[in-house]
């Protein structure tokens, strides 16, 4: 029953019960605002006069909402003067008059006394604005998104508000958390760094980049005027959400393009070498050859030719064994670093958090960037960088050792017959193993003594006079040429490992030095707060929000991020992604 006489307050607190209130916080979008709403029927008396409450029934109430993306101070320069990037606001005043600012914001369908406009920010038209580029929000925007910037604003003369924005739908509902896909959201906005951190060799572009955000408030503002007016239940809120795709650190070093560069320049060089030693005449075929002389040329009468024959490597891909340690990213759950494109990214969202980055935060919450996570990152990047510097020198090595060596070789063996040298015979060598097997000695060479047909008696006999020597020789070589052979080829390409591994070494400290060097100053230059609520403790710039006061709700905000920058000359700014805001609500 609807009481219409005049009451005064402790006479409607006597009369009313408890167990009527019901508190109901409305869902974004037009149809649920106007249309599931309790029949509940509050009567208020003085201060305010004789009055009927029927939430989602009765009109009269005055009530705002605004939805903006981008706001304050961003290197010098206000973002809240420029025009492109102003933010959508919609009011209802007592009479159900609706306000809409700005003028040419698209209508979603308003139905009195519920107004709902967007006022998507178009990227396309904003001017170059100093440190900060949004173009990568305009890529990979998901499905049912009115794109990566839209501002949305719901007011009614039923006593709701609701704002967004961000990554939000036509219907306010934020569309982003640390749980989406990376390829269902856009790429990131980017925020410079180069002159907030000092200029370092070695070390480039320094910048922020600031995934999707989205935030929204709803505000219930006849139930919490209930509670207001009356006291009656707890107090009634707005219901403030946020999400925040990722915040990442983004550096560029040419250092790294040099790694793959050294490395280049390594594996051609040893290539060489190897190739040098190929053939009849290369140097695998001359250590064979002083061995056999050595083994057989030194007994008497006898004297060897010039070798001919093939000396082979094949299955050799030291290219093929680095590439991907030279393209593919190096990572750690914080920290990835591409050589090829010469950049290091770090995780700031899951360094500073774990895995649910930024999202799932109270109120006002400042993440802790201190002299600690710097040192944690440099050591991350020197940690992974030394990894791979060691992958490298392995992989040239394995490679190397899983080549196969063939050799077929044929040397003409003479003795002295009367007087004479004649050629009676020729001396086999041969040879297919990996070089694994010669340099670990598991190695064994064939080597045979293959006599000519046709000899003369002369020469029958010079032969059988030394032919046990032969054999005896020929039997040791078999295992004696292993040694010679491996260390000659060793030779030709351990020199060059070890200067490249000491080469990229030293690479490796020039990035870590130069990293540490530029990133020592950032705690100072840079503070992150999320979950921004300007009427809650802790808010970091409270700002010009409303509060609560006589017969209208506060004005409750939320906003996504809140970047804090300092720069060298002690100015302080902030930037501020995704905000929203529902209310003041004023009773009819």
């Amino acid at each position: 029953m609807t009481r219409t006489r005049s009451l005064s307050l402790g006479q409607v607190l006597a009369g009313v019960s408890v167990a009527a209130v019901a508190v109901v916080v409305v869902p974004l979008g037009v149809s649920a605002t106007t249309a599931s709403w309790p029949d509940s029927e509050w009567v208020h008396g003085a201060p305010l006069g004789t009055q009927t409450l029927d939430c989602g029934t009765t009109t009269g109430f005055a009530s705002t909402a605004s939805g903006r993306f981008l706001s304050g101070e961003l290197l010098g320069t206000d973002l809240d003067t420029i025009l492109a990037l102003e933010g959508v606001r919609t009011s209802v005043d007592a009479a159900g008059t609706p306000t809409v600012d700005p003028a040419d914001a698209l209508d979603q369908g308003s139905t009195p006394p519920t107004y709902t406009y967007t006022d998507p920010l178009e990227i396309s038209l904003l001017g170059g604005i100093a440190g900060l580029d949004l173009t990568g929000l305009e890529v990979g925007l998901p499905v049912g998104s009115a794109g990566a910037v839209n501002q949305y604003a719901q007011a009614s003369g039923l006593g709701t508000a609701a704002g967004a924005a961000g990554l939000v739908s036509d219907s306010g509902g934020v569309l982003v958390s640390q749980y989406a896909a990376d390829d269902t959201l856009p790429e990131p906005a980017t925020i410079s760094l180069s002159s907030l951190l000092p200029a370092v060799t070695g070390i480039a572009d320094p910048e922020l980049e600031v995934g999707a955000v989205g935030a929204s408030s709803q505000l219930d503002g006849c139930a919490a005027l209930r509670s207001i007016l009356w006291n009656d239940g707890p107090a009634v809120e707005a219901d403030r959400e946020y999400g925040i795709a990722g915040l990442d650190l983004a550096l560029e070093s040419a250092v790294l393009g040099a790694i793959i560069t050294d490395t280049n320049t390594a594996v051609t060089s040893i290539n060489a070498a190897l190739n040098g030693l190929l053939g009849p005449s290369g140097g695998i075929a001359t250590a064979i050859n002083g061995q056999l002389n050595v083994g057989l040329g030194s007994i008497t009468g006898v004297s060897l030719g010039a070798t001919t024959g093939t000396v082979t490597l094949s299955g050799l891909d030291i290219t093929g064994a680095v590439t991907p340690l030279l393209t593919a990213p190096l990572n750690d759950p914080y920290v990835s670093i591409d050589l090829s494109a010469g950049t290091v990214d770090v995780d700031l969202a899951a360094l500073l958090n774990g895995p649910s980055g930024l999202n799932g935060l109270g109120p006002n919450t400042e993440l802790l960037l201190n002299a600690a996570v710097v040192d944690n990152i440099v050591d991350r990047v020197g940690d992974l960088l030394d990894t791979r510097v060691q992958q490298i020198t392995n992989a040239i090595t394995t490679a190397i050792r899983a080549a196969t060596l063939t050799v077929n070789l044929s040397t003409p063996l003479r003795l002295v017959v009367l007087g004479s040298p004649v050629q009676v015979a020729n001396v086999a060598v041969t040879l297919n193993t990996t070089l694994a097997a010669l340099f670990d000695g598991t190695a064994t060479f064939g080597v045979s003594l293959n006599v000519l047909s046709g000899l003369s008696s002369a020469a029958e006999l010079a032969l059988s006079l030394v032919e046990g020597l032969l054999n005896t020789a020929i039997t040791g070589l078999k295992t004696s040429l292993v040694s010679p052979v491996a260390t000659v080829i060793a030779n030709a390409v351990l020199g060059t490992i070890t200067t490249l591994g000491s080469t990229l070494a030293g690479r490796v400290t020039q990035v870590v030095d130069a990293l540490a060097a530029v990133l020592a100053p950032l705690p100072g230059v840079l503070s992150i707060t999320v979950n921004v609520q300007p009427d809650q403790p802790g808010a970091p710039d409270p700002g010009d929000y409303i509060p609560q006061s006589g017969d209208s709700t506060a004005e409750y905000a939320v906003t996504a991020l809140r970047l804090g920058l300092l720069d060298a000359l002690g100015t302080v700014g902030a930037v501020e992604f995704g905000r929203a805001s529902a209310g003041p609500v004023t009773a009819p």
